[in-house]
């Protein structure tokens, strides 16, 4: 059986862990957002206008009722934000904890700590750097050691 210590785990208790950078990812997400929903409005609004250019008395009463239409899209497009901004939030948080825990083990290795490895949580990205950043702390450590020895 193997009894090998586990590395401790961990949990992030705050969402925002590099704020400058999850927010700009954010942002990013958002912006992306928006200007899919101003290009959609956009066309939507020329295609009615062409349609009421063209068949104005069947289009007038699409026009009356158009603002209470409107205004219940608007309360959707609101929900619809609020649901972007809460899941780029959560995307950006699984990106920005691994690097604030590659930040932190850097900081504990230049203190001349060689035995640090990076751990990430299941599912975080940038898995595979922090496998091959352990890889070459082995590796450093390992030569490390030889050195000693001789």
């Amino acid at each position: 059986m193997n009894t090998a210590p586990q590395p401790p785990k961990f949990k992030r208790r705050t969402i925002f862990i590099k704020k400058n950078l999850q927010i700009r990812y954010m942002m990013l997400i958002i912006l992306s957002v928006l200007c899919g929903l101003a290009i959609m409005t956009f066309e939507l609004t020329a295609t009615l206008d062409e349609l009421f250019d063209n068949y104005p008395v069947l289009m007038q009463p699409l026009y009356d009722q158009f603002l209470p239409l409107a205004a219940g899209f608007a309360y959707k497009i609101a929900i619809y934000l609020l649901l972007v901004i809460i899941i780029s939030a959560i995307l950006s948080h699984k990106m920005a904890g691994p690097v604030y825990r590659i930040e932190q083990t850097c900081k504990d290795i230049a203190k001349g700590d060689f035995s640090q490895r990076v751990r990430l949580r299941q599912g975080d990205q940038f898995t595979e750097l922090q496998d091959e950043f352990n890889k070459m702390m082995d590796r450093v450590e390992a030569e490390i050691n030889k050195n000693k020895q001789q």
